[in-house]
């Protein structure tokens, strides 16, 4: 299996448009409790959910995370606990709009045809992962006993585990992976393992935040990988 090369996706902002649902909860939150955020505060919660979504895996972390930013925007602990129940039913309601990107079942056919392997590593959770997969029953059977959720370790991006796990369960040596994500915790996960790295721009992160981390490639979109593939794999054993 030395010479197979193995695609290690990301899912949320890369596959699917699952980030959107963050964005749907902060309309409604800022609407229910008349929230001007302004930039500093924006700030700290994007810090906040960095720190908190990476690292020492944790129970309950889409709750502790919310809890977190609305403390953050300054709700008093009663207002906390009615906007956590606001966020549950815009999660119920935003889900069932959770899309794969545009040419992303196009992108796994090439892959399949073509021989090449690939993972899924995620800090959603099992049942979160099953939640938005399943809508897409034909695409989530492609990867039966390859998606590395959240309760698959002990340690989150950008700690290696998941990436070994999914080298382990690809049968493919870590320089021969190539790791695509939204966020800084998927390029640093990848450079840690020398992993060719690449930055897709449909989730969190900006060209320019990802040209801090120095990726080896910073695409549109996953569409964007058959086109630029010979040019990719060529970086195998490169870096």
């Amino acid at each position: 299996m030395a010479g197979k090369i193995g695609f290690v996706f990301d899912m949320d902002g890369t596959l699917i448009n699952s980030t959107d649902i963050g964005d749907a909860v902060g309309r409604e939150i800022n609407k229910e409790f008349n929230i001007q955020t302004t930039e500093e505060m924006e700030k700290d919660i994007e810090a906040l959910i960095f720190k908190l979504m990476e690292g020492e895996n944790r129970k309950n972390l889409e709750a502790k995370v919310m809890w977190e930013i609305f403390k953050i925007m300054g709700l008093c602990f009663g207002q906390r606990i009615k906007a956590i129940k606001i966020a549950a039913r815009v999660f119920k309601e935003e889900k069932k709009k959770i899309k794969l990107f545009d040419g992303v079942e196009k992108l796994f056919d090439i892959l399949d045809n073509n021989d090449y392997t690939y993972a899924i590593t995620t800090t959603s959770s099992t049942k979160e992962v099953d939640d938005r997969l399943s809508r897409f029953p034909n695409f989530y059977k492609k990867l039966n006993g390859k998606i590395i959720s959240r309760n698959s370790v002990k340690n989150m991006k950008p700690h290696p585990e998941s990436i070994n796990l999914a080298s382990e369960i690809m049968g493919v040596p870590l320089n021969r992976c190539i790791m695509i994500g939204d966020m800084h915790t998927d390029i640093i996960m990848g450079k840690t393992v020398n992993a060719i790295t690449i930055g897709v721009l449909t989730g969190i992160f900006t060209k320019e935040k990802f040209l801090e981390l120095k990726p080896d490639f910073i695409l549109d979109s996953v569409a964007d990988i058959p086109s630029r593939i010979e040019e990719i794999t060529q970086m195998i054993g490169k870096s």
